[in-house]
């Protein structure tokens, strides 16, 4: 099936995902989001883009994001590239880590820019990574507080308010409007499902936990699917596919 042609913005600024595959973590530690981060400063040099918002979960990343003379497929792939490179030899791993393309909504006017934008900025409130807006260290709220424009291009977003006072009220007002993807649910949250994984097989990433021998690999997903972790879950936290978790948790 031919791929669709990606909707296309007048005002050349788009929302971005980019999602680990079999949605599975993408950061296992500080330096993998500071390495994302140092890519991202990187490029914005070389291929003259803005970025207006941002924020970095364990397997996906939200961008909100301007380009000028280098198109949006160009940037995404010099960025996704150069990181996946680095994350195959720090894990020792190979083959793909981001799930097919990344997905792009347009933004055609600035009341939709500051809805996706206040969005961006609140995804880890929603994901119960924080329970006051920004605690959570991977976005770029903290830019916006501090006045720094230094990454992040925050004077078109503030000039938008009558000051940046305003601008971090509007962050801070709690929205449920949802932009290309709904917030997760699940009984266990994400860092104490982590935790047991670690705990309870000794793996302390994706890739260790994908070089079990099958045997042991099953049996452990049997038994922590029964400790209460969703199948969902463990799709994204080990990067096992669907199938195979249902099938070891189907097993004698």
């Amino acid at each position: 099936m031919p791929r669709q042609a990606r909707k296309v913005s007048e005002l050349n600024i788009y929302h971005v995902i980019l999602r680990g595959i079999n949605r599975q973590i993408i950061f296992e530690e500080d330096n993998d989001y500071l390495q994302f981060i140092s890519i991202l400063k990187y490029y914005k040099n070389r291929c003259d883009f803005k970025i207006y918002a941002y924020c970095l979960m364990n397997n996906h990343i939200h961008l909100l994001i301007e380009h000028s003379s280098t198109n949006m497929e160009t940037i995404m792939k010099k960025i996704e590239v150069k990181f996946v490179r680095w994350y195959n030899t720090k894990y020792q791993r190979v083959g793909h880590l981001f799930q097919d393309r990344y997905k792009s909504e347009p933004i055609n006017d600035m009341r939709y820019f500051l809805t996706v934008f206040r969005y961006i900025n609140q995804n880890p409130l929603h994901a119960g990574l924080e329970s006051v807006i920004g605690t959570y260290p991977w976005s770029s709220y903290q830019e916006y507080l501090a006045l720094d424009d230094s990454f992040i291009d925050i004077n078109k977003v503030i000039k938008l308010f009558a000051d940046s006072e305003e601008c971090i009220n509007f962050l801070s007002t709690d929205s449920n409007i949802k932009c290309m993807e709904g917030y997760p649910q699940s009984g266990i949250s994400d860092k104490d499902a982590l935790q047991m994984i670690r705990e309870r097989t000794g793996c302390d990433s994706t890739a260790d936990f994908q070089c079990l021998e099958l045997f042991a690999r099953n049996k452990y997903l049997k038994m922590l699917h029964q400790s209460g972790i969703t199948i969902r879950q463990l799709n994204r936290l080990t990067g096992i596919s669907r199938t195979s978790i249902e099938k070891a948790i189907k097993s004698e």
